[in-house]
């Protein structure tokens, strides 16, 4: 696509800038945190919706999202304004995804078929909102850093800033909704609040990336190839291999998420522990983050995912077979549970523009846009299909809110709390098995290309 985003050259990484672009971290994890954790809690708790009708709600919005992430990054890679590729999604994005949260959780008075309308539509809308600011927030990693260490630090940092976002999202929500008048109405405030939270960080990346995304309006548009195009993701092979290990690690999160409030109050009766354990996970959370460059340049980031993988299944083995243990011995066991599963999980996004430059290598055609869409839209999807799995389940072996539930709720609860992400993560150890692109071969690619850009 010619010689655009990213064209000017620093002598040292710009730490600044850097930092500015992490702070979008704050942004992300909040917008997806507050949905992950608390929404399905919130449709049948608080606004009343049933579970089933929570899974159904899951399953129409990532339809959607299969057709709009592709085509948002397709029109990113083709955008061409004064103020860049992708900054204008993010300035003018933001404050329509935070309002949109803020509707998300606002609960207004209405009949029970009408709440099912409203959650449905502003929850569509919401979604397609993420993902005109998300893909081109996360599209934007090529553009800031070229080198292949470089990369893994941007994404290091923000994914020290998605810890922040996540600690103050699964921390300070129950805490905050009280303080703001408990119930419907603390809720709404705490989603008001979040709004323009979220709008303030994605506006700093937007600040933060001037000087990178910048674009030459005198160059003539390269012509649109749409089988080049689609070669990205088919003649990419790393990415398939990354978007199914990543992928299956996200059902099991979301999964895990989904029940995570319904563990502690109705097996545990402990709700009190969730802020403790989200403190918990948030510090394994960025001493995770901070370990991870360095730990990459010991072992590589392929094999450092498989072993992230590996070890996540311990800690979820044990409070599978015995779910109701000692508050002390819980602690422990989520914490751990933190600090390895944290590693997977950051590391796909430091290997994705490693897959954007091997997309580049094979077809020629630079598609930052298209590659992360398609990587995010998976990302989305199967956190719909654990979010899906958790609401159908406990709909259909009954499970009724704000009541003592059964022993087989209870069980179901434990499964999807522990179970389905054990499988999830054994799923991505397959996947990434097969994943092909070593930090040598990286290296490799790269100097090709920016040998190629010489010519």
């Amino acid at each position: 696509m010619g010689k655009h985003a990213g064209s000017k050259k620093f002598g040292r990484p710009d730490y600044f800038n850097f930092g500015k672009y992490a702070a979008g971290g704050i942004g992300f994890s909040m917008t997806n945190q507050i949905v992950m954790v608390y929404l399905t809690f919130f449709c049948t708790d608080i606004f009343g919706i049933s579970s089933l009708t929570v899974a159904g709600l899951m399953l129409v919005t990532k339809g959607i999202d299969a057709i709009t992430d592709p085509i948002m990054g397709f029109l990113a890679d083709q955008t061409r304004t004064k103020q860049g590729r992708y900054r204008p999604y993010l300035i003018y994005g933001a404050p329509v995804l935070g309002a949109l949260v803020y509707l998300l959780f606002s609960a207004p008075e209405l009949s029970s078929t009408m709440k099912v309308v409203f959650i449905y539509v502003v929850y569509i809308l919401y979604s397609l909102a993420f993902t005109v600011v998300g893909v081109p927030f996360t599209s934007l990693v090529p553009v800031l850093a070229k080198d292949s260490t470089e990369r893994t630090m941007v994404v290091s940092w923000k994914n020290v800033m998605i810890q922040v976002g996540r600690f103050f999202i699964t921390t300070f929500a129950l805490p905050l909704v009280e303080v703001f008048g408990g119930g419907a109405t603390g809720w709404g405030r705490f989603g008001a609040l979040v709004g323009v939270l979220i709008t303030l960080c994605f506006w700093c990346v937007a600040w933060g990336l001037k000087p990178y995304d910048t674009i030459d309006l005198k160059i003539e548009r390269p012509k649109v190839n749409l089988l080049k195009e689609t070669q990205l993701i088919t003649k990419n092979k790393p990415l398939l291999m990354l978007m199914s290990a990543f992928g299956t690690d996200m059902i099991a999160n979301s999964a895990l998420l989904a029940v995570n409030m319904y563990y502690f109050k109705y097996v545990l009766g402990r709700v009190d522990l969730v802020p403790i354990t989200s403190v918990a996970l948030t510090v394994t959370g960025v001493l995770s983050n901070l370990a991870i460059p360095f730990l990459t340049k010991k072992v590589g980031k392929k094999r450092l995912y498989w072993y992230g993988s590996l070890f996540s299944i311990v800690p979820l083995a044990v409070l599978l077979l015995k779910p109701v243990v000692p508050s002390a011995a819980l602690i422990v066991l989520i914490t751990l549970f933190g600090l390895i599963s944290t590693v997977p999980s950051a590391l796909a996004w430091a290997m994705l523009p490693d897959c954007v430059d091997y997309a580049e290598y094979v077809t020629g055609v630079k598609g930052n846009g298209v590659v992360s869409s398609t990587f995010s839209f998976m990302n989305k999807f199967c956190g719909a299909i654990g979010a899906f799995l958790a609401s159908y389940l406990l709909g259909i072996f009954g499970f009724a809110a704000n009541q003592e539930q059964t022993q087989t709720v209870l069980f179901i609860i434990v499964v999807l709390r522990f179970g389905i992400p054990i499988l999830g993560y054994i799923a991505s150890l397959l996947s990434m098995h097969f994943y092909e692109l070593t930090d040598e071969r990286n290296m490799e690619i790269r100097h090709a290309l920016d040998e190629r850009a010489q010519l």
